[in-house]
């Protein structure tokens, strides 16, 4: 067992399920209500689950290789480890560009993007 390849697992289970239940709420609805033409919002919402699968089938990849603690998988973890980095820098980036320095509380999802790549990373550290 990786307790860090597994924990970022578990923690990347919780926000696909909030990415899922609550962004249906807060972003989706309403942004489904707008004046955008059908193919856009359509296109949109398609990218909107792509992000939904994504989260959970690395999510769950990352919680199987902690949980078996399968060292031959360490490579592809840190790279899965390094996309969620990424991700949660989109998010500083492009708040930045809309909020200036309130992107950390108007785009908050950085806050569980960013462990979820850093105990990854972590975990999968050559020894």
């Amino acid at each position: 067992m990786n307790i860090w390849i597994l924990s970022s697992g578990l923690l990347g289970v919780l926000t696909a399920l909030v990415h899922v239940f609550a962004g249906q709420v807060d972003p989706v609805r309403p942004f489904l209500k707008s004046e955008l033409a059908d193919a856009a919002k359509a296109t949109l919402l398609a990218c909107w689950h792509l992000v939904s699968v994504t989260l959970l089938v690395s999510s769950l990849m990352l919680t199987y290789v902690g949980w078996f603690g399968l060292y031959s998988f360490y490579l592809p973890i840190q790279l899965v480890g390094g996309v969620y980095i990424l991700f949660a820098l989109v998010f500083v980036v492009v708040g930045w560009h809309f909020f200036g320095g309130k992107v950390f509380v108007k785009l908050p999802q950085w806050i569980l993007l960013l462990p979820i790549g850093l105990l990854a990373s972590y975990g999968a550290m050559p020894v």
